[in-house]
C-alpha cells in the first residue's frame, strides 16, 4: 500500500518527501478498514479522542497556534469506520442529470484538469457542543475543538461538473464515500451540496492535505471540500457524484446535520419540517497563550488567535481583559489571496502589558462584514449551528 502511495504522490505532483509516508495495516477484525490505533500514531499526543467507534477527536485552542493547521491536529470526525482503498482500483463516478457519465481513476484527474491549491476551513456542524446545558447529544466537542484550517490540493468539482454536461433540472451533487459501516446495515454518508457552491471555484475534489497525500482517516485517496459550509459536506473517500433536481433525501440530509425553522426547547425532538445545515457564523479562538500561562508584571503579553467565518470576511476581532466591560481591538492579519484563501481562518493579535500581578483573563469577539457578532454565550445560532460563544483564556502575571 506505501508503494502506491508513492506512486501517487509521484504521478499528480502533489506531494513531497514521499519517504515521510507511513504504513498502515487494516484491522483483523473487520477487512479493508484501517484500525484506530493506526490513525492515532499520525496524530499528535494532545489529540484528545471523544469516541471510538466512530473516531473522533481534537486538540485545544493553544494547539491551533498556525496559520496552516499541520495535519497532524487536524481534527478526526468519522461517521462510520476508515476504509483501506487501493489506490489502482479507486474510481470516482460522476452521473445522475448529466449529458455522459464519466468515470475516473485517481491518476486520470491530475491529467485531465487544473489542478489547484486552497486553504480552506472545516469544521464539524457540533464544534463547541460540550458547552451546552442540558447537555447536547453527540459527538461532546471540546469548546474549541473540532475545526482546523489545511491546505488543500485536488481539482475543481466545477471543471468535473462541466464536463459530465449537466442537464436542465441539474440543481444538488451529492457526494458518496465508501467507508463502512459498524454493521452492514448501516445507512451510507451521503451529502448533496447545491449546485451554486458545487460551482464555487474554491470547492474541490481533494487527493492533497498540506502538500502530501490525505492521511487515511481525512478520505485518501479523494474527497470533496465544500470550505466554509459544516465537515460533513466535505464527502471523505469520494466515489461517486450524482448530480440531481434536488437536495438528497437520506439519513445524513433529513435527520442529521439538519435544524428546526424554528427555535424549539433543548431536548425537544426534531420536527419533520428541518433545514439543512450549511454555512457557519462567525467565530474565533485565541491559540497562544495557552490556559494558566505565566507572564511578567510589565512585560507584553502577546495576545494571538484565528477568526473565521462560513461565507464572507472576518471585518474585526476585539481583546477584553476585564471580563467584556471594555473591548479593544486587535489587528487582523491580511486576508490573503482571494481565490486561493478566500475560506481561510485569519490570524489577529493583540499585545497586552500588564500592570498588576495577580490573573487576567481575555476575551476574544470577532465580527463579520455583515455586521453580525460572534455571541457572549454558546447559542443555537439562525444558522443552526453550534456557536462556541466568547472564547476564554487566563494568565498569571506575576510580580
Amino acid at each position: 500500500m506505501d508503494k502506491q502511495r508513492r506512486q501517487f504522490v509521484q504521478g499528480v505532483a502533489a506531494a513531497v518527501a514521499a519517504s515521510r509516508i507511513p504504513d498502515v495495516v487494516a484491522q483483523e477484525t473487520q477487512a479493508n478498514v484501517i484500525d484506530n490505533a493506526e490513525v492515532k500514531k499520525l496524530k499528535v499526543p494532545a489529540m484528545e479522542y471523544h469516541s471510538e467507534r466512530p473516531l473522533t477527536g481534537s486538540v485545544p485552542a493553544h494547539q491551533h497556534d498556525f496559520d496552516v493547521t499541520p495535519s497532524d491536529r487536524m481534527f478526526v470526525r468519522n461517521n462510520l469506520l476508515t476504509p483501506s482503498i487501493d489506490l489502482d482500483k479507486h474510481r470516482l463516478t460522476i452521473k445522475g442529470l448529466v449529458e455522459k457519465e464519466l468515470s475516473f481513476s485517481v491518476y486520470d484527474l491530475p491529467k485531465s484538469f487544473p489542478s489547484v491549491t486552497v486553504q480552506g476551513m472545516l469544521e464539524c456542524a457540533g464544534s463547541g457542543r460540550s458547552n451546552y446545558q442540558p447537555r447536547a447529544s453527540g459527538t461532546p466537542w471540546n469548546p474549541t475543538g473540532g475545526m482546523g484550517c489545511p491546505k488543500w490540493g485536488g481539482v475543481r468539482l466545477a471543471d468535473l461538473l462541466k464536463a459530465a454536461g449537466l442537464k436542465p433540472g441539474a440543481a444538488h451533487v451529492a457526494g458518496q464515500g465508501v467507508d463502512p459501516g459498524m454493521v452492514a446495515t448501516a445507512a451510507p454518508v451521503i451529502r448533496s451540496i447545491p449546485m451554486a457552491k458545487a460551482m464555487d471555484e474554491n470547492t474541490i475534489i481533494a487527493w492533497a492535505m498540506n502538500d502530501e497525500p490525505l492521511p487515511w482517516v481525512h478520505g485518501y485517496p479523494l474527497r470533496l471540500v465544500v470550505p466554509g459550509w459544516v465537515g460533513s459536506a466535505s464527502t471523505k473517500w469520494l466515489a461517486t457524484l450524482t448530480v440531481l433536481d434536488a437536495p438528497f433525501k437520506g439519513t445524513y440530509m433529513t435527520s442529521s446535520y439538519v435544524r428546526p425553522r424554528h427555535p424549539i426547547e433543548p431536548g425537544t425532538k426534531m420536527p419533520a419540517d428541518t433545514v439543512s445545515t450549511e454555512a457557519w457564523p462567525v467565530k474565533s479562538m485565541i491559540t497562544s497563550p495557552a490556559p494558566n500561562a505565566k507572564a511578567k508584571m510589565g512585560s507584553p503579553i502577546v495576545v494571538r488567535g484565528r477568526a473565521w467565518v462560513g461565507e464572507g470576511l472576518v471585518e474585526r476581532v476585539e481583546i477584553s481583559s476585564d471580563e467584556g466591560k471594555t473591548w479593544q481591538r486587535a489587528q487582523l492579519a491580511p486576508a490573503g489571496d482571494a481565490r486561493s484563501a478566500k475560506y481561510a481562518w485569519r490570524t489577529f493579535t493583540y499585545e497586552f502589558k500588564p500592570a498588576n500581578p495577580g490573573y487576567v483573563t481575555f476575551l476574544a469577539r470577532a465580527w463579520d462584514d455583515r455586521g453580525n457578532a460572534q455571541p457572549a454565550v454558546p447559542a443555537w445560532n439562525p444558522l443552526g449551528y453550534f456557536w462556541n460563544g466568547w472564547h476564554r483564556v487566563g494568565v498569571v502575571v506575576e510580580a
